[in-house]
């Protein structure tokens, strides 16, 4: 049985920014997102734009819905693009190249034992895994917010995973402050590595507190030091670079891109708030999943 001694409070997105230790625990979480992407670049490369992060993490929950109950209809293109309606997030043709591309990278497998439906398939113990990972990085996020316990009640009961992913998924994947995030944000987060970029450009900041131009200097960008650890072409690089900065997300101290970057108070604000509807929402997920569970 699960204590619940060991919940902690949930929260929404404004109550965590008010946290004092919410910026550090984000950096925290960047960082360990960003040591996944080092492991499993393949992977995370491909899932750290927004949209494939949404279908997966769809994908994922109806996998972990039909393992609870048998009866739940299986993955297939059809219901996990019903699940997404009126988000606009992938249209029927993005959601079936996007199960084709999982199947590549082995995030999913075709069924074991058949199946009634066509087009059906499985996610795999590889996603499964990947999936344990990236949820308790943000459990121990919001352990660093409050002092909270969840991490350790999560590992000592991974069957959670089962329940809390689910319940996460939909919370989060049908939130628009999630899935169209502010353009400063959207630069990054609409394109393959995105995510992660944007993650190591906010990790680089050098103080917690903006110049008096209300900038967070980084230091040097290096658009081929980018494309090797992402695994993208330098001139991919180039194309997010410029859009965040044609919006005044990011610049640079001299003309051309050169020098030491900059990061708008702007930028950083809108990347806290949509960080902390994620957050906000595992922290309803997990005490709504540890209370029915007790």
């Amino acid at each position: 049985m699960i204590q619940t001694a060991d919940t902690a409070p949930s929260y929404d997105a404004a109550q965590l920014i008010a946290r004092p230790m919410f910026w550090e625990a984000l950096k925290g979480e960047a960082s360990d997102l960003l040591k996944v992407h080092a492991v499993a670049p393949e992977v995370v490369h491909y899932l750290a734009d927004i949209r494939h992060w949404i279908l997966i993490h769809m994908a994922i929950a109806l996998h972990f819905e039909r393992k609870i109950d048998p009866a739940a209809p299986p993955l297939t293109p059809k219901k996990l693009l019903t699940e997404l309606a009126g988000t606009g997030i992938a249209s029927r043709n993005t959601v079936q190249s996007f199960l084709r591309e999982l199947l590549r990278i082995k995030l999913t497998e075709p069924p074991k034992t058949g199946t009634l439906r066509q087009h059906a398939t499985e996610v795999s113990a590889k996603s499964e895994k990947l999936m344990f990972v990236y949820i308790d990085i943000h459990l121990r996020a919001l352990d660093m917010v409050d002092g909270g316990g969840r991490s350790a009640l999560f590992n000592r009961t991974p069957t959670l995973l089962h329940k809390l992913q689910p319940a996460f998924a939909r919370k989060i994947c049908l939130n628009p402050a999630w899935y169209n995030p502010p353009a400063m944000v959207n630069c990054f987060t609409n394109s393959v590595s995105g995510s992660s970029i944007l993650h190591e450009m906010v990790l680089s900041t050098q103080s917690t507190e903006p110049d008096g131009d209300g900038r967070f200097w980084l230091g040097t960008v290096s658009t081929a030091g980018l494309a090797a650890r992402y695994h993208v072409s330098g001139a991919h690089i180039s194309r997010i670079l410029i859009k965040a900065q044609q919006v005044g997300g990011i610049g640079w101290e001299n003309e051309r891109r050169r020098g030491a970057c900059w990061l708008s108070t702007t930028l950083r604000d809108a990347y806290l708030l949509w960080q902390a509807e994620k957050l906000a929402a595992l922290s309803s997920a997990f005490n709504r999943c540890v209370s029915a569970t007790a």
